[in-house]
C-alpha cells in the first residue's frame, strides 16, 4: 500500500519526463526528475537530442550515406536511462521504496497504445501485399513485438540489422523498444529488492548496484560483439549498459539543485559532444563491432550533453538543440520511430505488389511520408492517452489494460498465419510419381530442357519451399554456431557395412536426401556431422566477418571421431569462401585448408567426395512465385553469376591441389541446366532460401551422387 508521501510523489510525477522506446518526450510540468527542482520547466535540449537521434535513424533507414545513422537508437537508450532512473531515485528517496505497478502503469499509458496501433496497421497491410511464408514470418515478429521479446527473436534468427540486401521485417525496429521495456520491468524490481535489503538505500548503494550492472553488461557487450556480432546487436544483455550510462548520470544529479553558474567550458564541451555524434553518424568505420566499445562514441557524448543541459547553460549547443524545429521533431520522435520503418518496408512491398518500380529516391520519399501518420498517431492516440485521465489513478487497471492491448497485437498477427497458395502439390486425381520420375531425373542428355511457366502441379509448394529441409537439419543433427561438440546422427541402414560420413555445414547436409535414396538400394550406413556455417577445413574459420573459434574446435573433434572410427568414404561440401588468418578473411588460406583437411583423410585411406556448392539463388524466389504462379519463368535467374558467387570455384581449386583420392562432383548442370536457373524442374521446386536446394529436388539427384560415391569406393 503506497504511503501518503508516495501518493504525493505520484501526483507530482503524473506528467514526468517520461521515456519511450525510441523517443522520450518530457512534458512541461511540475515533475521532479534528473536535474530538476520544484517548478523547473521541461528541458528543450533533451527534445533536441531526441531530434538528432530520430533524424539520424530516419536518414539511415532512408538509404542516405550515414554509415552510423543507427546510433540514434544508442542516443535514445542513454536518454531513457537518464530520465527514468531520475524518477525512480526521487521516489526511492522520498518513500523508501518504489510502486512498481504505478511505474508500469505510466509506461502503459505512454508506450503501448501507439505501439500496438502500428502493429495492427502493419498486420493489415502485410495481409494484402506480402505473400507466402514471408507473411508468416511477419506474424511471428508482430506477436513477439506485441509482447516485447522481439529482440531475442531477431538475435536467435541472427538478423543482420546493417544488411541492405535482405528483405527485412517491417517491425524490425521494435527490437530497441523490447530492450527498453525489459529494462523498465527489471530495473525497478532491482531497486525494490535493494530497498528490502537496505532500508532507505543511499545513492551510493544505488550507484554501486547500477555500476556493477553497467560494468558486467559492457564487458559482455565487448566480448559478444566480437565473437557473435549478429545476435549481440539485439540482445538486452549487451545493451543494458547503454541505458545504465544515462542512469548513472541520473543517480548523480537527481534531486540536486542546478548550479547558478555553469562549469567553465561546458559550452565548448557540448559542441564537442555534438561534433562527435555527427561524425560517428556520418563516417563510422565499416565492419565495427557494435555495440561493443565502439558504442561509447555515441553514449558518452549523449551523457555529456545531458550534463551540460542540466547546468542551465545558455551557450554552447543548447540554443540550437532547443530551437522550435528540433523541439517539434523531438516531440514526435516516438511516433516517427514507430511509423517510419513499416512505411518504408511495406511501401516497398506495396510497390512490388502493384508492379511499380520504386525510383532511386523512393526510400527517401517513403521515410518523409511516414511523418504524416506519425503526427496523426501522436495527435489522436499518443497524446490524448498519455495526458488524459485514462485510468490515471488505477495502476492495476492500467497494467491489465496494457496486457489486453498487447493481446490485440498478437491477435492481429494470427490473421497472417493461414497460407492460401495458388499452387497444387499433387497431380489432379493421381498419386505423386516416385523421385525417379521427378526433378533431375526428367533431364535427358542431348534433349532440350523444357521451360514451363505453369507446370500444373509442383512439389514442394514454392511458397513454403523454405520448409523442405533435410532430416539432418530438421532433427537438429546440425549443431548451432555456438556449439563446439559435434553430434553424430545415423541415417540409412544402421547395420550397413559401408559407412558414408556426410560432413560440413548446411550446404553439405542438403545432400542427405540424395544419400538416403542411394542407401535404400545399397544398404549404406550414413553418419552426419553438421555445424552451421562451418567449413570442414584445416584452417581457422570465419563467420560474419570475424573469427569463428567454435568451428575450429568442432573441426578438431570431428577429425578425432573420424580417425577413431573411419568411414569408407567422406562426402562433404560447404558455403565458405574464406578463412580467418591474421585478423582478416583469406580466400587462398581456405583453399589450402580444404586441401590439407581432405589429404589428411585420403592419406589415412578414406576417399573424399566433394559435392560442389550449389548456385547462389535469390532469397525472394518464393515472393516471385507467389506474384507469378502461372509465369514461373519470370523467376529464373542467370546461372553464370550465381555459380561465380558460390563456393564452387574455390572448391575446384582445392580439389585440384589435393592430390589423389579427392573427387569433385559438380551438379551445376543438373541444378541449372540452362543459362538461366529455373524455379521448377520436372514438377519439383528446385531452390529454397539461403542458396540451398529443396530436399525433394536433392533426392532426385541420388543417381549422380551415388555414382560418385561408388567410384570413390572402387578407387
Amino acid at each position: 500500500m503506497p504511503t501518503a508521501d508516495a501518493a504525493a510523489l505520484e501526483e507530482r510525477t503524473t506528467r514526468p519526463p517520461e521515456e519511450s522506446g525510441a523517443g522520450i518526450r518530457p512534458e512541461p510540468g511540475r515533475g521532479q526528475g534528473p536535474g530538476r527542482s520544484s517548478g523547473t520547466r521541461f528541458r528543450p535540449d533533451i527534445e533536441g537530442l531526441r531530434a538528432i537521434a530520430i533524424l539520424t535513424v530516419l536518414a539511415y533507414h532512408a538509404g542516405l550515406p550515414l554509415r552510423g545513422g543507427f546510433i540514434g537508437v544508442d542516443i535514445f537508450f542513454v536518454i531513457s536511462g537518464f530520465l527514468i532512473t531520475g524518477l525512480l531515485v526521487v521516489e526511492l528517496e522520498a518513500t523508501g521504496t518504489i510502486s512498481w505497478l504505478r511505474f508500469l502503469g505510466r509506461r502503459v499509458r505512454r508506450l503501448i497504445p501507439a505501439a500496438v496501433l502500428v502493429l495492427v496497421v502493419t498486420a493489415a497491410v502485410s495481409f494484402v501485399v506480402v505473400p507466402g511464408l514471408r507473411r508468416r514470418d511477419i506474424a511471428l515478429d508482430i506477436a513477439a513485438a506485441s509482447t516485447y521479446v522481439v529482440n531475442w527473436v531477431f538475435a536467435r534468427r541472427e538478423v543482420d540489422y546493417l544488411a541492405s540486401d535482405v528483405s527485412p521485417s517491417p517491425v524490425q525496429h521494435y527490437w530497441s523498444l523490447a530492450v527498453e521495456e525489459q529494462y523498465y520491468v527489471v530495473w525497478p524490481l532491482l531497486l525494490i529488492l535493494l530497498a528490502l535489503v537496505v532500508r532507505r538505500p543511499s545513492r551510493r548503494s544505488v550507484a554501486t548496484v547500477l555500476g556493477a550492472l553497467v560494468a558486467s553488461s559492457f564487458a559482455w557487450s565487448v566480448w559478444s560483439s566480437h565473437t557473435d556480432p549478429l545476435p549481440a546487436f539485439f540482445t538486452s544483455t549487451t545493451r543494458v549498459w547503454e541505458l545504465g550510462v544515462g542512469a548513472l548520470l541520473a543517480v548523480a544529479l537527481a534531486g540536486r539543485p542546478r548550479p547558478r553558474r555553469p562549469v567553465s567550458g561546458a559550452g565548448l564541451l557540448g559542441w564537442a559532444a555534438v561534433a562527435v555524434l555527427l561524425a560517428v553518424a556520418v563516417a563510422l568505420p565499416e565492419d565495427v563491432d557494435w555495440p561493443g566499445a565502439w558504442a561509447l562514441l555515441a553514449t558518452l557524448p549523449t551523457a555529456v550533453l545531458l550534463w551540460v543541459g542540466w547546468q542551465h547553460t545558455t551557450g554552447g549547443p543548447l540554443r540550437a538543440l532547443g530551437s522550435r524545429p528540433m523541439v517539434w521533431f523531438g516531440a514526435l520522435s516516438y511516433s516517427i520511430y514507430l511509423w517510419h520503418w513499416p512505411v518504408i518496408v511495406l511501401g516497398e512491398w506495396s510497390a512490388d505488389w502493384a508492379g511499380i518500380a520504386l525510383p532511386s529516391w523512393g526510400k527517401v520519399a517513403l521515410a518523409l511520408a511516414s511523418i504524416g501518420p506519425a503526427w496523426l498517431s501522436w495527435r489522436f492516440v499518443e497524446s490524448p492517452i498519455h495526458h488524459g485521465p485514462w485510468l490515471r489513478r488505477r495502476p492495476k487497471a492500467l497494467v491489465a489494460s496494457g496486457l489486453a492491448i498487447s493481446a490485440v497485437g498478437v491477435i492481429a498477427a494470427l490473421a497472417l498465419v493461414p497460407l492460401r497458395s495458388p499452387f497444387v502439390t499433387t497431380p489432379p486425381g493421381a498419386e505423386p510419381p516416385p523421385p525417379s520420375a521427378l526433378g533431375a531425373n526428367t533431364l535427358r542428355s542431348g534433349e532440350p530442357v523444357p521451360q514451363v511457366d505453369d507446370p500444373g502441379w509442383v512439389t514442394p509448394d514454392p511458397l513454403v519451399a523454405g520448409q523442405d529441409r533435410p532430416a539432418a537439419d530438421v532433427d537438429r543433427c546440425q549443431v548451432d554456431v555456438t556449439v563446439t561438440s559435434p553430434v553424430a546422427c545415423v541415417f540409412g541402414d544402421p547395420q550397413g557395412t559401408t559407412t558414408v560420413a556426410l560432413v560440413g555445414d548446411s550446404k553439405a547436409m542438403q545432400w542427405l536426401p540424395a544419400l538416403e535414396e542411394a542407401a535404400a538400394l545399397r544398404g549404406w550406413r550414413i553418419v552426419t556431422w553438421g555445424k552451421s556455417s562451418c567449413a570442414f577445413a584445416a584452417v581457422p574459420a570465419t563467420r560474419a566477418g570475424t573469427a569463428y573459434p567454435e568451428c575450429d574446435t568442432w573441426n578438431d573433434a570431428v577429425v578425432r571421431a573420424l580417425r577413431a572410427d573411419p568411414p569408407e568414404v567422406v562426402v562433404t561440401s560447404g558455403v565458405a569462401t574464406a578463412a580467418w588468418v591474421d585478423g582478416a578473411a583469406d580466400r587462398v588460406a581456405l583453399v589450402e585448408g580444404y586441401a590439407a583437411r581432405w589429404r589428411s583423410l585420403t592419406t589415412g585411406g578414406t576417399p573424399v567426395v566433394v559435392v560442389g556448392d550449389s548456385p547462389v539463388s535469390p532469397d525472394d524466389l518464393d515472393v516471385c512465385a507467389a506474384r507469378h504462379p502461372r509465369e514461373l519463368n519470370r523467376c529464373a535467374f542467370d546461372a553464370v553469376p550465381a555459380v561465380a558467387r558460390s563456393a564452387l570455384p574455390l572448391q575446384r581449386e582445392a580439389v585440384a591441389s589435393s592430390g589423389g583420392g579427392v573427387a569433385l562432383l559438380d551438379l551445376t548442370t543438373w541444378i541449372c541446366p540452362l543459362q538461366r536457373c529455373t524455379a521448377v524442374i520436372g514438377h519439383v521446386a528446385v531452390h529454397r532460401a539461403g542458396d540451398h536446394i529443396t530436399a525433394t529436388y536433392a533426392a532426385t539427384l541420388a543417381t549422380q551422387l551415388a555414382q560418385a560415391v561408388d567410384d570413390a569406393l572402387a578407387g
